[in-house]
């Protein structure tokens, strides 16, 4: 800052603060005019100003060092390592004993045919009575039952392409915009859903967040989920971890009411979405995309899935993420009556459906 004394130049300016014209001076930065004893308050207050400006500098450089939280992140960096090593472990376990599963299943079904044949050649050899035909038969059945042990204990391990195991990443929240898909739908609360119970060939993995058909082809499998829905609006997210053409998968509910162990989708107690652009509705049937809009060959592997229970309103929906499309079905609750389930159908071979973290 300078001052430029006004006292020989220019007589009639005054001070802007005493109004004394006398040995008055110009700011060089604010160009006003102060006498000799207010040019140098102002001058400190400049000074004053100066030094403000360098206490929050220092607190800004402080802030730098402290709101950094490395140490934070990196122990949320270690849970995560922790927690997946947990999944993997989990997930490891799941398939030993869906290993066993499948090895004792097919040791109870093979035996059971050998004891078949041995108790006819057992029966005929003590009775003396077999011809040809016979023997030609035995030879047969035991030649099927030696392929049906070669085919049946092979099997291949391959790597779940879409496992439960989520890579992490940093962003910055100043550039990130976060979307939220199911806010214009309903006002809702995110489920707490697993898979509970399925019916071979459905079965369940990974702590119930995984439903999976394990064959044969086009037997259908059956999957029900933990909650009991009545009131309120929920959804559970889900994705479409394997789906062979054409799509035959079905996404509904059905009543507590109506959970037996022989179940079926054309029940009077179930209401949803299948394949074919099939709709069931209380055992009504229909597939008609220009009155429901529902295209399920649309769906693909990999798609993103949301089942809406709208218990208020007595609905169901399913909305699909990629098409940003909702459905809607209404509930009879003197069919189906409260509380819902979920239900899941599965009807190819490694068809599979996974429940996703909601958002």
């Amino acid at each position: 800052m300078k001052f430029i004394r006004n006292a020989t130049i220019n007589n009639t300016r005054h001070c802007v603060k005493c109004s004394k014209s006398n040995s008055v001076s110009t700011c060089d930065g604010c160009h006003l005019t102060f006498c000799e004893r207010h040019a140098i308050i102002h001058r400190q207050e400049l000074t004053d100003q100066l030094e403000n400006i360098i206490q929050d500098h220092n607190l800004l450089r402080q802030d730098i060092e402290q709101t950094s939280n490395e140490y934070l992140y990196s122990r949320k960096i270690d849970k995560w390592e922790q927690e997946s090593i947990r999944k993997i472990r989990t997930a490891a376990e799941n398939v030993r004993i869906e290993l066993k599963q499948i090895f004792d299943k097919t040791k109870i079904r093979l035996t059971r045919i050998s004891r078949a044949i041995a108790f006819d050649l057992k029966s005929s050899c003590k009775t003396d009575d077999y011809l040809e035909n016979d023997l030609k038969q035995w030879i047969k059945q035991l030649n099927d039952l030696r392929l049906e042990i070669q085919s049946s204990y092979s099997l291949e391990l391959i790597e779940d392409q879409q496992s439960p195991i989520y890579l992490i990443k940093t962003i910055n929240k100043k550039f990130s915009n976060i979307h939220k898909n199911m806010n214009h739908i309903v006002p809702h609360s995110t489920a707490n859903e697993r898979f509970l119970k399925a019916i071979y060939p459905a079965s369940i993995a990974s702590g119930g967040l995984i439903a999976k058909h394990m064959g044969p082809d086009l037997d259908y499998g059956y999957i029900i989920g933990k909650q009991h829905y009545s009131q309120g609006s929920h959804i559970i997210r889900f994705q479409i971890i394997q789906n062979a053409l054409p799509y035959r998968i079905f996404f509904g509910c059905i009543s507590s009411d109506g959970i037996s162990s022989t179940m079926n989708y054309d029940s009077s107690f179930v209401v949803g979405w299948f394949g074919h652009n099939e709709i069931y509705q209380h055992g009504i049937w229909n597939n008609n995309i220009n009155i429901y809009g529902y295209d399920s060959n649309k769906i693909q592997t990999n798609d993103i899935l949301y089942m809406i229970f709208d218990c208020d309103k007595k609905q169901i929906g399913l909305y699909h993420e990629r098409l940003n499309k909702t459905h809607k079905l209404s509930v009879n609750i003197d069919k189906a009556p409260f509380p819902w389930q979920l239900l899941i159908i599965l009807t190819h071979e490694n068809d599979s459906v996974k429940i996703l973290n909601q958002k």
